[in-house]
């Protein structure tokens, strides 16, 4: 379950003009998804968990086999 935004802290991070114009993009693919155009935090926030989750629960990524190399 996800936090309620009460519980949630604010984090500043600075980004190139690059990733904002694909962060934006991002946002518009989205679009249809949600009732509402994603926000640039909503993204982010989305970004953040998806490589959490492939990270894995102990924070760091599968192992590879050795086929995968």
């Amino acid at each position: 379950m996800k936090p309620s935004k009460t519980h949630q802290k604010q984090v500043n991070i600075r980004l190139d003009d690059e990733t904002l114009d694909r962060l934006d993009e991002c946002r518009s693919d989205l679009r249809d998804q949600f009732p509402n155009i994603p926000t640039r935090s909503d993204v982010v926030r989305m970004a953040i968990e998806e490589f959490l989750e492939r990270r894995g629960r102990d924070g760091h990524p599968p192992s590879e086999s050795s086929t995968d190399r």
